[in-house]
């Protein structure tokens, strides 16, 4: 008796704790939709199901150079950064609206719902072994982005 009244408070703590580590910041296919077609900038990582070690870092080194080079556009909302995987269904719809072959980092700018222009940063996998000219490109393109915009 006196163990399983121990197994249930641990069974529970071991829940809460894993439950807690699951939380990251990828959006489900519907909060990857609704946010991409707020008007303005969405800087986006896309990925699918399987995930290399290289596509993490591509990943990681997009989300360190939007972070840290354009923290007051976050802020004001006038960019966004969208992790969003392609493999569920409600997202496959961005493979072919950016023409996407591979993971990829893509900027899109969106007026009235609609993407008026995107720009996929195709050079991020010659510059993964590279993380300062990564996030050179990264935050030039983006800047040269958001200009124009």
């Amino acid at each position: 008796m006196r163990r399983s009244i121990l197994l249930v408070p641990t069974t529970v703590a071991v829940i809460l704790i894993v439950a807690s580590g699951v939380t990251t910041p990828r959006l489900s296919a519907e909060d990857a939709t609704a946010a991409a077609t707020s008007d303005g900038v969405v800087a986006f990582y896309f990925h699918g199901n399987t995930r290399c070690a290289t596509c993490r870092k591509i990943e990681a080194y997009a989300d360190d150079a939007i972070h840290q080079g354009f923290a007051e556009a976050l802020d004001s909302s006038a960019l966004r950064w969208r992790v969003v995987n392609v493999d569920q269904p409600d997202n496959r719809h961005f493979v072919e609206d950016f023409q996407l072959v591979t993971r990829s980092v893509v900027l899109a700018e969106y007026r009235d719902d609609k993407v008026v222009r995107w720009k996929n940063l195709d050079k991020v996998w010659q510059l993964v072994r590279d993380k300062d000219g990564f996030t050179r490109y990264v935050q030039g393109e983006t800047r040269e982005f958001l200009g124009a915009s």
